[in-house]
């Protein structure tokens, strides 16, 4: 499924970036002119994305020869390819903004974990679903080729009570409604305040997400669970999100939690630079 939507992501940009045909290609390169051409990370780069690109250039008519795997640290050369000009040079822009975007998130989740496992071994570093129209599927598979989680693919995946919800109908009702759900889905509940945590943890979900909490309340929060589990025996797992970025996770590492969950791995990664070279 995930190959099939990350062909069809190239093959519609392709068409779309062609139109009715590349003219300046077109006027300038012979017909039948073969080439050779490298694919080079111009900055260290966690490459991903590169099996997807293979496939579709080879669908294409050309030989591609990998230097590298996915997910391995790269600067330099990592793909060679094979073939007719024309077509080289008529799929470049497509098949390099694709790595260039995937390899940005890839390289930016890889940069933050590393800096994160300094202090914390075992946190998890998950993506949101704050991703962009049609790419989320693969943008969170580059999140995972990075070291990272992915966290819900889609609204199918768990039920995850936010706080829309609880204004909807209350947190009582929230729970009373998910008795309906199946076993083999978790229930993750997004709380805003303290009270809010004490009323949530007692119905037992699965996760709880402490959303915006500033860092004396973190440690309150945690106090609280830690009560919660001495009485009961139970423990859910502990997510913390909102407001947290590469300059600021470290701050949020230090406390024993099980996931955080990060939008900028996704929204605001940059792509990396790479490029393609004629031999």
């Amino acid at each position: 499924m995930l190959k099939n939507h990350a062909l069809r992501i190239l093959e519609e940009s392709l068409d779309y970036d062609v139109g009715f045909g590349d003219l300046t290609t077109e006027l300038m390169i012979p017909k039948n002119q073969e080439s050779e051409a490298v694919f080079i990370a111009k900055e260290k780069s966690i490459i991903c994305g590169i099996d997807f690109v293979i496939e579709f250039m080879e669908k294409n008519g050309l030989t591609c020869t990998p230097l590298v795997n996915e997910g391995d640290n790269v600067i330099g050369p990592f793909l060679k390819v094979k073939g007719n000009t024309k077509t080289i040079i008529t799929l470049e822009r497509t098949v390099l903004n694709f790595l260039m975007h995937l390899s940005g998130i890839s390289t930016k989740t890889n940069r933050i974990i590393n800096e994160v496992r300094k202090i914390n071994k075992t946190v998890k570093i998950a993506a949101t679903r704050k991703t962009h129209p049609l790419l989320s599927m693969i943008e969170k598979y580059a999140v995972f080729v990075g070291g990272g989680d992915t966290h819900r693919f889609r609204l199918d995946d768990m039920v995850m009570i936010k706080d829309n919800h609880i204004q909807a109908v209350g947190i009582e009702e929230c729970f009373k409604r998910a008795e309906k759900l199946s076993f083999s889905k978790k229930i993750e509940v997004e709380v805003d305040t303290l009270d809010q945590l004490k009323e949530v943890i007692e119905y037992k979900p699965d996760i709880i997400l402490l959303d915006n909490f500033e860092f004396k309340n973190i440690e309150t929060a945690l106090n609280i669970v830690s009560e919660f589990e001495k009485k009961t025996g139970f423990k859910p797992k502990i997510e913390l999100s909102g407001g947290i970025n590469e300059n600021n996770v470290e701050n949020y590492a230090k406390y024993d939690v099980d996931v955080i969950s990060m939008g900028s791995l996704i929204h605001s990664a940059t792509s990396v630079d790479i490029g393609l070279d004629l031999l």
